[in-house]
């Protein structure tokens, strides 16, 4: 019976506009459970919210106050059906500007109820919007800065309940067009000096009503010395609870007597590898309803529970069949019990029969495993990755239980169980792709002997052939692959997103280059509880854990193919990084958590995207996490045992407990396909264009495994006919039938506007001479789009033909798109074009920086257009003696230990070489690094942006530094004290300069005689990859793909043939049917001289 089902897209958008009609999605969310706050920050490191709010989170987190942080004013207040959702909005920010549209959100939320905590600098924003002062009780009108405690003057309100007075250092603000209706002052900063900015009290922190809605605004909060203090969160979680209302606060308060406790107790074999003045305590295990009343999803998502113990334990990977059934690899044995025979270990397939979205129906398919650590389906059956073997289990009568375990290879490492291969998936191309740590790989493969560790690697579903494709630089646990098949991945200890740029097998033998690279702009974890245990990295992604995408429309469209999900199990969460586009590669910015975790049981190991289109989590839930390394009384606090397999003995290891989620987006609608089970050929084809990439993979792989060659007519017209992913998977699936024909072939290396279909196309082209010559006759070299150049680059290193493979990339390479860019410059590289050589830097335009002398002097000591921020004490001194050059000199002192930053944001050009100059003099600094300049934003990069550091030079010394500017279009210019620690000492910096610098490609041409015609018509007809005559007709012969050349030299002008040979794209000649020339490029295939031959030829066709 045919259990293929689909629902149709109207008639899902019928039912979603059915239940919007009904009141069912547009009634108000129900304000209770944890308090939903929106925190509105911005891109700065002045009043850095980016760094600041994870620090309320994690101090209130606890408390169940769960903040969601945008850093754009639209993003926050653009939707007013968004900003409904929240019970408060924290402002923490310099936004200047509003729009009508926003404050009108804005202020209609606080007058109906909604509560309004605008911090320190939220009190300068929103300067074109007189209301908006009004609203938040007061202007910010200028400060000082000095170490203070603020007065409680009202300690009886509730507002201030549990606040304590406390001392901090920040800037000493005063306040200008105070509005008294409706507000109440309860603290107060009190006249300090006779050089203070006030002469009597200042209010510092109050509250007012407007509408129905409350405001609580404080003053502190200018960095760290403020955000880090317990005692200011505790200000803030009073002034929160205060703002949104006293209905909500007693549904709180009612949500957080009946949370179940979490219960700790002292014990043994706590690591403390952080050196807490004592381990923390061993928290007990909560139920899995319990777990999620700790557990925080952004507003407008839903966490769902599918299944717990005791129906599976110790989950450790997970993926779905062709029915839609979710396949649990699960492991007790993990980490020491490494076994030469059976294991107590299992695969379990998990059902929801009833459709109710949990778990009703377990089924053991495999037991007897030892630490199976991944899983993915081929060839009617599953592979699963059990070092040292990998394994094929099938079942061969139905019931759903493996009746054949064969070993199709072995070799994998087994000295540390966290190392092993992991992440096995199913890719576009028709191979299996895995990720394996420093465990590695020793062995044989179809008769090729292969040794490799940290990295990915891909083999045939049979077994039958390996290949290592990137080098990782760290224990790998992570791969995921977008809608274009590009590769991404994360490891340990501190690199959460890898972007796989160039397969190892383009790189001949004997040349080690990069293959993958770091791509994470921040690599720290938030937390929302101090309770974290980490062996080193701390703070950070030290256990890196999946890289799954968002590759279905079940996620907001801006994740789309774009939003990766990676687990950080030390920090009880599943983080989030967006991958951006950046030249012919990508960046991933650190976009905070998915899901998040008071309960430190909680212990995300594998994110996937299910068949419905969500994302999927499994919770290993285990309150010991970390492997190695041993304990010891040095490290750790206690001398540990090291057992089996590289991990320590620990009898807090839990072998009792673990659980799957389902998160699902309240924009998401149900998956027209629930199953593909013996789907027909017409079924199967039409499942390739699913919004899903799962439902786009399994269909392929049916259709391959399967051999189903009647649906190849219907291929080949997806291919001519679809777009993106859905032809890209077609044309895979055509290569798995064996019937991916020239012409088809040729189709989608030529279609115009399909940078996926193109990319794929190009990366199907066989390494032999035949493709070579379909590689040139699609000019896929000249594409514009920097990743199809980088797939075609990566192609042309494998072809056998090295020397026409090498003159091809040293011609390439001498274009400034492709040596300007590091992955594209890279693949020429690898196909033997050399280093490429630049001529000397030019430095171009004007100095960028402002005040570069400091010559002008602002009211506070400080060079105009400039800023300072410092952690310590210093002395500004604006020296005008011994300046280099002009009156002044700017220069830091401290005596009390400090680490200081005269700094000013610039705008730059992105992917840009910069400049940085100045001058330094520095006497007697002791601590830090000393004195330098450096560009912030982009120090990561290989050459670095720091210049020279100086701790002793008596006189003015010249430093400089040129960087690229990456994909900033603003950096942070730093005249840095200290830096890496706090230093004493005094250093000065003059005449400082930013500019942007240009460089001359150099090539030696050789020198070039007359075109010889005759050699020319050699060329014409007989080139092994250039040869003309192949499609173009000259005297009745040759092919019919190009116009005929008969008589071109009376029709066209030399300068209109030279171009033709150059750029075939450049002018579609008259009468050709084409949008895309098929023509190579010349210029590119043949040498100066065999170009001038060949054209020498031409013209004497007349």
């Amino acid at each position: 019976m045919k259990t293929y089902r689909m629902l149709p897209r109207a008639l899902a958008l019928f039912i979603s506009t059915l239940a919007l009609a009904a009141g069912v999605a547009l009634a108000s969310p129900q304000k209770e459970g944890a308090i939903r706050v929106l925190f509105l920050g911005h891109e700065s490191e002045h009043h850095n919210s980016n760094k600041y709010y994870p620090m309320l989170a994690k101090g209130l987190g606890q408390d169940a106050i769960y903040f969601d942080y945008v850093t754009r004013v639209e993003e926050a207040l653009g939707d007013a059906d968004y900003l409904s959702k929240f019970d408060a909005v924290l402002l923490y920010a310099n936004h200047g500007k509003i729009t009508p549209g926003q404050w009108k959100n804005l202020k209609d939320y606080v007058e109906g109820g909604g509560g309004f905590v605008p911090v320190h600098c939220a009190s300068w924003c929103f300067g074109n919007e007189p209301e908006f002062d009004q609203m938040v009780g007061g202007r910010f009108a200028g400060h000082k800065t000095g170490t203070f405690t603020a007065k409680v003057v009202d300690a009886k309100h509730p507002a201030m309940a549990g606040v304590k007075a406390f001392a901090a250092w920040d800037e000493t603000y005063k306040h200008r067009n105070h509005n008294e209706k409706d507000r109440t002052v309860l603290m107060v900063r009190e006249v300090a000096e006779k050089d203070d900015n006030i002469s009597e009290p200042e209010p510092w922190t109050w509250v007012r009503t407007q509408g129905k809605g409350r405001v609580f605004y404080t003053a502190s909060g200018h960095d760290e010395r403020v955000w880090e203090q317990p005692a200011f969160h505790q200000l803030l979680k009073a002034g929160i609870l205060w703002s949104v209302g006293d209905k909500r606060k007693r549904s709180y308060e009612t949500f957080i007597v009946g949370r179940a406790p979490r219960n700790d107790e002292k014990r043994d074999n706590i690591p403390n590898y952080e050196k807490r003045p004592e381990p923390l305590p061993y928290q007990f295990p909560l139920s899995a309803k319990d777990s999620m009343d700790y557990t925080q999803v952004p507003v407008g998502w839903e966490l769902e529970l599918f299944a717990a113990e005791p129906q599976l334990v110790n989950p450790i990977f997970m993926a779905w069949d062709e029915r839609g059934r979710l396949w649990v690899a699960e492991t007790v044995d993990y980490p020491n019990d490494v076994r030469d025979g059976a294991g107590n270990d299992t695969i379990k397939i998990l059902e929801d029969t009833t459709g109710d979205g949990r778990c009703d129906k377990v089924t053991v398919f495999a037991e007897g495993l030892n630490i199976p650590t991944s899983l993915t389906f081929a060839n009617g059956g599953i592979v699963v990755a059990q070092a040292p073997e990998f394994l094929f289990l099938k079942d061969t009568d139905g019931d759903d239980k493996a009746d054949i375990k064969e070993t199709i290879m072995t070799g994998w490492g087994i000295f540390d169980t966290h190392a092993g291969p992991s992440n096995l998936r199913y890719g576009i191309d028709n191979w299996i792709y895995g990720a394996v740590g420093y465990a590695g790989f020793d062995g044989t493969v179809g008769g090729e002997d292969l040794k490799f560790r940290m990295g990915i690697f891909r083999f045939r579903p049979d077994g039958s052939k390996m290949e290592f494709l990137h080098q990782f630089n760290n224990n790998t646990w992570g791969l995921g692959m977008n809608s274009a098949g590009d590769i991404f991945g994360s490891t340990a200890n501190g690199n959460p997103a890898f972007f796989a740029g160039i397969p190892q097998t383009a790189y001949p033998k004997t040349m080690i280059a990069m293959s993958a690279k770091m791509i994470a702009d921040k690599v720290e974890i938030h937390p929302i509880t101090p309770n974290i245990r980490q062996v080193d990295g701390f703070g950070k992604y030290t256990a890196g854990a999946g890289y799954a995408l968002a590759t279905s429309d079940n996620f907001p469209p801006a994740w789309r193919d774009r939003m990766a999900f990676i687990g950080g199990p030390t920090g009880n969460l599943l983080g989030m990084f967006d991958n951006i586009r950046d030249g012919s590669g990508y960046a991933a910015k650190n976009r905070y958590n998915l899901i998040v975790s008071a309960d430190e049981w909680f212990s995300p190991v594998a994110a996937e995207v299910g068949p419905d289109g969500h994302l999927w989590v499994a919770d290993w839930y285990n309150f010991i996490i970390q492997h190695n390394p041993t304990p010891s009384v040095e490290l750790g606090g206690y001398e540990g045992i090291r057992g089996k397999a590289g991990a320590h003995e620990n009898p807090n290891r839990d072998k009792h407990h673990g659980r799957i989620y389902r998160v699902k987006w309240e924009g998401a609608t149900q998956s027209s396909i629930s199953s593909l089970d013996k789907a027909s050929d017409e079924e199967l084809v039409a499942a390739l264009g699913h919004d899903n990439q799962f439902w786009r993979l399994a269909a392929q792989r049916l259709l391959v495994d399967n051999q189903r060659t009647d649906s190849v007519p219907a291929l080949k017209k997806l291919v001519d006919e679809a777009n993106g992913a859905e032809a890209a998977h077609a044309l895979w699936t055509l290569e798995g039938l064996g019937q991916l024909d020239r012409d088809t072939h040729q189709l989608a290396l030529l279609r115009a506007g399909e940078p996926i279909l193109k990319r794929n196309a190009i990366r199907a082209i066989a390494n032999t001479d035949e493709g070579m010559q379909l590689f040139f006759d699609t000019a896929v070299v000249q594409a514009k789009d920097p990743l199809v150049r980088l797939a075609a680059f990566s192609k042309l290193a494998h072809f056998p033909n090295r020397d026409r493979v090498e003159q091809v990339a040293r011609e390439l390479v001498g274009q400034p798109d492709n040596s300007e860019d590091e992955w594209l410059e890279l693949a020429l590289r690898a196909c033997g074009a050399g280093n490429v050589k630049r001529g000397p830097g030019k430095i171009t335009g004007p100095n960028l920086l402002p005040n570069p002398s400091f010559e002008e002097i602002d009211d506070n000591g400080l060079p105009k257009g400039w800023a300072i921020r410092t952690q310590g004490v210093i002395d500004k001194i604006v020296a005008t003696e011994g300046a280099r050059a002009g009156k002044n000199s700017f220069g830091i002192s401290s005596t009390l230990w400090a680490e200081s930053s005269l700094y000013v944001r610039v705008k730059v050009k992105p992917n840009t070489d910069y400049r940085l100059t100045g001058w330094i003099k520095a006497e007697a600094i002791y601590g830090g690094l000393g004195a330098r300049i450096n560009a912030h934003e982009v120090q990561a990069q290989p050459r670095g942006s720091n210049t020279k550091a100086f701790k002793r030079a008596k006189e003015w010394s010249k430093v400089e530094v040129t960087f690229s500017s990456m994909e900033h279009t603003a950096l942070t210019i730093n005249c840095l004290f200290g830096g890496e620690g706090r230093a004493i000492g005094t250093a000065w910096w003059d005449d400082v300069a930013l500019h942007e610098v240009e460089y001359e490609i150099t090539n030696v041409e050789p020198e070039l005689t007359e075109g010889d015609a005759a050699r020319g018509k050699e060329i014409f007809l007989t080139h092994p990859i250039a040869s003309c005559i192949r499609c173009h007709v000259v005297n009745g012969a040759g092919g019919p793909i190009g116009p005929a050349l008969d008589t071109i030299a009376t029709r066209k002008n030399e300068d209109y043939i030279l171009q033709s040979l150059v750029d075939p794209g450049a002018a579609i000649a008259e009468g050709y049917v084409g949008k895309v020339s098929p023509m190579p490029p010349m210029g590119v295939l043949l040498k100066p001289q065999e170009l001038a031959d060949v054209l020498a030829y031409m013209m004497t066709l007349k």
